[in-house]
């Protein structure tokens, strides 16, 4: 006999449990229709929850419009009436557990009445579970689940269902991996990734607002929590599938050359931006200059910096480049800057003169700072004029050197036109 008859000897005979439970199930339900004890049961039981439906609707109706008229003053309305949602199958359960004497007088078993008490409190667990998590996808996720689970384990399904899914298996090496563990693994990958990324968030806010860590060390103790409970959360999620985690040595060894041979890059990038972090050369907020393009640093990722430029533009700069190359960082160590002015003047003018002007105009900016004091200075004579350089200094680089350059310029246009002062005429 090959190895796919066995597989399917096998997998019939798994299935069997399954098989008879469904033939149970239907034998009984079929003899208990007949049954005068089975329609009081079940008059009963849509009873209590007709009532506990009307009941249920008409006090959640009765709150909202006395919330409607005298509102809250310290919460919000919603943290009383979202909860009503749970009022009617709470009634339920009331209800039905107050019948179950009267019906067990009268018909003698009150099995069904169990089974709808139980599914009802699955419900409102399932029910809490989506108000906590204020109406996520996780939360509906979770709340499948557990009326999945209930419906089972209420039918008498659970135990024939899970050993007929054990038995869909196939392997991987000496690794076997059932249905069984597949769906564990799915439920249990969604809930503690979810998990996962919900304690990262939450370790990320605090961080970020803590005054006592700095920014590097805030974001490097971010991105390293970040890496190790992802990393614990695919862990867990491979054991509940059935994986020898003792195979991620061999897988280790593995990885680290993948990562040597194809993702050098990635790898570049990813040390560089840890680089950055923990030297503090480029922090958020610095104002650089990188390639050409000049920007605000906006974030600072494993992978690349976000740079905003003047114009609006936001450059993806990968961290190796800031690390390789050249990078002028205009707020390293202060946000003082020099700005520069090249004038030309004719060759009759008085130098001294243009000089005090000159100086006159750079101090008298709103913007320029005291020390270092403005400069001036007569760099050389060419063919066209006398050539001067015009320097001073301003509190704050933010907010650009632009405009203060440009009011200076307008200034000494003014000045030098009143003055009888002319510019030097290019010479072809």
């Amino acid at each position: 006999m090959n190895q796919y008859t066995l597989g399917k000897l096998f997998a019939a005979d798994a299935a069997a449990p399954l098989v008879e439970q469904l033939a149970t199930t239907q034998e009984g339900l079929s003899e208990a229709v007949t049954t005068v004890e089975f329609y009081i049961e079940l008059g009963v039981i849509a009873a209590s929850l007709f009532l506990a439906l009307v009941v249920g609707k008409l006090l959640q109706r009765y709150v909202q419009n006395y919330l409607f008229i005298h509102p809250p003053q310290r919460i919000d309305a919603e943290f009383i009436t979202k909860p009503l949602s749970l009022i009617g199958p709470i009634l339920a359960m009331l209800y039905l557990s107050v019948a179950k004497p009267i019906v067990e007088r009268y018909a003698h078993s009150s099995s069904w009445i169990d089974s709808i008490t139980q599914l009802c409190f699955f419900y409102i667990l399932a029910k809490a579970v989506v108000l906590v998590l204020r109406g996520r996808p996780i939360g509906y996720f979770i709340a499948a689940v557990i009326m999945i689970i209930a419906l089972l384990d209420v039918t008498g399904f659970m135990k024939s269902t899970t050993v007929y899914l054990n038995s869909m298996a196939f392997e991987i090496g000496k690794f076997k991996i059932s249905a069984l563990n597949l769906i564990h693994g799915l439920v249990i990958l969604v809930i503690v990734f979810w998990m996962a990324g919900l304690l990262s968030r939450t370790l990320e806010s605090y961080l970020r607002r803590s005054s006592g860590l700095s920014y590097s060390a805030r974001e490097l103790i971010v991105k390293f929590f970040k890496i190790f409970i992802y990393f614990v959360a695919l862990l867990i999620t491979l054991s509940a599938i059935g994986v020898d985690l003792t195979a991620f040595a061999v897988f280790g060894g593995a990885l680290g050359v993948g990562i040597g041979l194809g993702l050098q890059k990635i790898t570049a990038n990813f040390v560089s931006g840890i680089t950055l972090l923990v030297e503090k050369s480029i922090k958020l907020g610095d104002l650089i200059e990188v390639g050409g393009m000049t920007g605000w640093v906006r974030a600072l990722n494993i992978r690349y910096a976000l740079v905003e430029t003047a114009d609006g533009r936001e450059l993806l700069i990968p961290n190796e480049q800031l690390i390789s190359t050249q990078v002028t960082n205009w707020t390293h160590s202060n946000e003082e800057a020099r700005v520069e002015i090249k004038i030309t003047l004719d060759h009759k003018t008085d130098a001294r003169r243009a000089i005090a002007l000159m100086l006159e105009c750079a101090k008298a900016h709103k913007r320029t700072i005291k020390k270092p004091e403005p400069t001036c200075w007569l760099r050389e004579f060419n063919d066209s004029g006398l050539l001067f350089m015009l320097t001073f200094w301003i509190a704050d680089v933010h907010d650009g050197r632009n405009g203060p350059q440009s009011d200076v310029m307008l200034v000494l246009l003014e000045r030098f036109r009143a003055e009888g002062i002319e510019l030097a005429e290019r010479k072809e």
